[in-house]
């Protein structure tokens, strides 16, 4: 596979059905995104594109990690969230935007998907199928975007760990704990102070191969709703 995308049509319609969005479309649906579509490999740490950067084509994970983040004033880097399956990667306010929302980078070796914009849209007005689909990927996305919001403004320190423990366990005992300070935004001295209340107040445990196990579901929920 070259860097311009070139891979065979077939292996191409194979990978648009890959992606749940397009996974109900008609074969002639998907024949009609195909002119469209490239697929490209991208190396671990490569970036897929800076904030502010003009909008040209719709990006789809097909394989790896992609990290979204902002950076502040400070040249600070704000964890957004992370993309770790076949899914969108462009915002979704991609259509009534010019430039990019955040940075997107690959923390893995990654093979991302993309559409031409400019044809996509073109398409809507002969393809609802289309259409519909993207709209229902562009509806999951707010939602993404609304917890984003809501762990970052709403939540404390505490309601932010509680959430990631009672939503994402599995992720959570997967990481090291500075990787999750980094995506909670939080300082790694202070996850390591949650985590010790929570142990005491008997919400959490750790089993004998150090993984974090929730005992009391109800409480923990109970910190952030």
């Amino acid at each position: 596979m070259t860097a311009q995308g070139k891979v065979p049509l077939h292996m191409t319609t194979q990978c648009l059905r890959m992606l749940e969005v397009f996974s109900s479309l008609q074969e002639e649906e998907l024949e009609r995104l195909l002119p469209l579509a490239k697929i490209r490999h991208y190396a671990k740490g490569e970036i897929l594109h800076y904030e502010n950067d003009e909008i040209e084509c719709v990006y789809f994970l097909l394989k790896g990690i992609v990290k979204i983040y902002k950076v502040d004033r400070f040249d600070n880097e704000i964890f957004l969230y992370s993309i770790k399956k076949s899914a969108l990667i462009t915002e979704f306010s991609c259509f009534g935007a010019i430039q990019c929302f955040a940075n997107a980078e690959c923390l893995q070796d990654c093979s991302i998907l993309s559409l031409d914009l400019n044809g996509l849209k073109e398409l809507f007005f002969s393809s609802p199928a289309i259409l519909m689909a993207l709209f229902k990927e562009f509806t999951h996305k707010t939602k993404e975007l609304q917890c984003v919001i809501n762990r970052e403004i709403v939540f404390d320190g505490t309601a932010k760990v509680a959430h990631m423990l009672d939503r994402e366990l599995e992720e959570f005992n997967t990481l090291k704990k500075q990787d999750i300070a980094y995506m909670l935004n939080i300082q790694p001295e202070t996850l390591s102070r949650i985590l010790k209340k929570l142990h005491r107040d008997g919400v959490i445990a750790t089993d004998i191969e150090g993984n974090i196990v929730v005992l009391n579901h109800s409480r923990l929920s109970e910190i952030y709703q």
